[in-house]
């Protein structure tokens, strides 16, 4: 049976979850584009690294002929699944393309197994709380202590959260650390301690000992302190960064 690596050019998708989606719709598409200068540039890399890649029987087809417009997909044996891997998460890095592992629908390396950074633009108040979700779900399934920070490019204005022994806790940042022109008023304040948060001190902050089944919800939280509370608007450039602790 063989074993399948995707690569594409594009933006990092948010989590895994994401990225199946991004590779289920770059599967569906097809096409016969000739390959992007990235793509070329990718298996020039994979060759130089590895010289006899090319004529290798570790391959099914030669690597290039299996490139279609921005994206590769390719199959190889699976004695040799574990070096590749290891060439391709190298190379790809280099490169800034995102490489995918179809059989275990997650990025390589995953998304929850060290620090990431991908940028996005805020996405309407009805589709962020699916994205946060998969997010914080990602790593609240890895067992793992994971951080996560979204951040709004323009004015650094930040909420985060931590995952730990399977508890979660949300941080938004306070009001002391934010220009005054971006502080809440009274309504503002109100709101915050209405969903649930403690007073900043520095940041406001909301803890549930079950993350799991807290998810949704906090989900949904962070989506109203955004969009709602702090007014931040549709197509805001963001950035989101992801790490263990």
């Amino acid at each position: 049976m063989s074993y399948f690596f995707t690569i594409w050019h594009g933006p990092s998708p948010l989590s895994n979850a994401h990225a199946t989606s991004e590779y289920q719709r770059l599967m569906a598409a097809g096409g016969e584009d000739p390959p992007a200068p990235s793509i070329i540039q990718f298996v020039e890399a994979i060759e130089q690294s590895y010289p006899a890649f090319e004529s290798s029987p570790i391959l099914e087809t030669p690597l290039v002929r299996q490139a279609v417009g921005a994206s590769i997909s390719f199959s190889v044996s699976p004695n040799a699944t574990n070096d590749v891997r290891k060439l391709v998460e190298e190379v790809a890095g280099e490169l800034g393309l995102v490489a995918f592992d179809p059989q275990r629908n997650e990025m390589i390396p995953s998304a929850v197994s060290l620090l990431r950074t991908a940028e996005f633009d805020l996405p309407e108040a009805a589709h962020l709380p699916l994205h946060l979700t998969a997010v914080i779900g990602e790593a609240l399934d890895a067992g793992e202590t994971m951080a996560g920070v979204v951040e709004q490019v323009q004015t650094s204005f930040y909420v985060q959260w931590l995952v730990q022994s399977g508890t979660l806790t949300l941080e938004v940042q306070g009001e002391g650390l934010v220009p005054v022109d971006m502080q809440l008023d009274d309504e503002g304040r109100n709101q915050m301690l209405d969903l649930g948060f403690a007073e900043y001190d520095p940041n406001w902050s909301i803890h549930w000992e079950d993350g799991i089944g807290s998810l949704d919800q906090a989900a949904q939280i962070l989506t109203h302190v955004l969009v709602t509370i702090r007014n931040l608007p549709t197509g805001s450039p963001m950035r989101l960064q992801t790490f263990p602790v």
